[in-house]
This record gives structure tokens, sequence and C-alpha cells, in this order.
């Protein structure tokens, strides 16, 4: 089937975007080991953030939080495509893969800095 002829519109894209969504999140739970802990630590952070603090500094952290995942998900995505195109080792798979890992840890840093910030000022 053409690409152009599967694209829905309207309230049918909502609901199929929305199970794309569901299915992407369900499916990185299951094979992604630091996405799992990542929303693991959710309810953590969630309670912590919002017991502690008020709404506009809970709201914050909380949303904080979630770019990590989200920048988890795409790493995953990376990964999973890296590996599709080239099992086998190469310098520029490498390279992408290290990126998108690199991309998590520059999120969880920006995490560390929110949180000291809320803490401290």
């Amino acid at each position: 089937m053409p690409i152009k002829d599967s694209i829905a519109t309207g309230v049918t894209h909502f609901f199929q975007a929305t199970g794309f969504t569901i299915e992407g999140l369900k499916s990185t739970y299951r094979s992604e080991i630091a996405f799992k802990q990542e929303v693991l630590l959710l309810p953590v952070i969630l309670l912590v953030a919002w017991l502690l603090f008020g709404f506009p500094s809970a709201l914050l952290l909380t949303g904080m939080w979630l770019i990590v995942c989200a920048f988890e998900l795409c790493n995953s995505a990376i990964e999973n495509i890296a590996d599709l195109v080239m099992p086998e080792k190469n310098e520029f798979i490498k390279r992408a893969k290290d990126a998108g890992s690199a991309a998590v840890g520059v999120a969880i840093a920006a995490n560390i800095c929110t949180w000291l910030y809320v803490i401290f000022v």
C-alpha cells in the first residue's frame, strides 16, 4: 500500500497516533533496561517533587524527568535502527549510538541541575 493512501486524518489520525505511542512505550519498556529504570523512578520523583515543593517547582521537576524518558526513547529508536541497518561493528553506527547516549546523559545532567536549583534557591 502506498504511504500516501495509509495516512489517516482528523480523529482517526489522533487515535492511530495514540496507539503507536502506547505500542512504542510498551515495546521500549519491555526491551530497554535503562528506560524501564527511568519509568520505575517516575513515581518516586513524582512523590518527592509534589510532596516537598510547590506546584510550579513540582511541575518543572516532573517535566524534566519526562524529558529524560523522551530522550531515552529516541536513543532506543536510534539503537534499534542502527542495529537493523548495520548489525556488525561500524564506527559511524558507534558514533550515532554514542550521540544518543550522550543526549540522555545531558538530559540527566540538566535534571540534576534543576533539582539543585529547586532545592537550594
